[in-house]
């Protein structure tokens, strides 16, 4: 009889573990807070802007062509001033993460998908390239790094999903200490209403909202 709970118990614990994994994955990170009067750096950040996400029918035509000119526009307007530009691809490569992505989302970002690289339609050649697993860019060593030989103390973030990456790496350098700026203008979200009020409380966290490059 004993056995008879065996199977039940240990579906329901691989359920949470998943559903943990899930949410793990969608949240912001929190690490050491930075001196920003030793980081009087700016960088360009572009979030998840590949070809498999790009893709995606949730975007209009119109959305998605007016999202990738401002982002060109931005990183015209950072070159002319120097500023580094990072692009930051998602690339799910542990085997629970990448089972999970093929059973919800269709393997999109999975290591060795064929959509894994930056969308070729934005013609971005950035500073630096960093694959990240979760949601938050901070949760990836190289990308604090590099944040911090290069004394950056301030991002400029643009890219996808506004309501998801975006958001969960805007309140990870919060978190850190680290002065945001979001240009709503080069953000993609599939959900309108939920990025209007994401917009807002980000705002209420101490993003800076309109802010470009330029």
């Amino acid at each position: 009889m004993s056995f008879l709970w065996i199977i039940p118990a240990g579906f329901v614990i691989a359920v949470l573990y998943v559903l943990l994994e899930i949410r793990k994955i969608g949240t912001p990170t929190k690490g050491p807070v930075i001196e920003r009067a030793t980081r009087p750096g700016t960088a360009l950040v572009v979030i998840d802007m590949q070809s498999d996400f790009t893709a995606l029918p949730v975007w209009e035509a119109a959305q998605l062509n007016t999202a990738m000119e401002n982002i060109r526009t931005a990183v015209d307007a950072a070159r002319r001033t120097g500023m580094p530009v990072i692009a930051v691809r998602q690339v799910y490569k542990a085997g629970l993460a990448r089972l999970l992505n093929g059973w919800f989302n269709q393997g999109r970002g999975n290591a060795g998908s064929p959509g894994i690289g930056l969308d070729p339609r934005l013609g971005l050649a950035p500073d630096v390239e960093v694959e990240k697993s979760m949601g938050d860019a901070f949760s990836e060593p190289a990308f604090v790094r590099y944040l911090e030989e290069n004394r950056i103390g301030t991002l400029i973030l643009t890219g996808l999903d506004g309501c998801h990456c975006v958001k969960n790496t805007a309140f990870g350098a919060l978190n850190r200490g680290y002065a945001v700026r979001i240009d709503p203008k080069a953000v993609l979200a599939a959900n309108d209403a939920g990025w209007s009020k994401m917009k807002r409380n980000l705002t209420a966290a101490g993003a800076e909202m309109g802010a470009t490059a330029a």
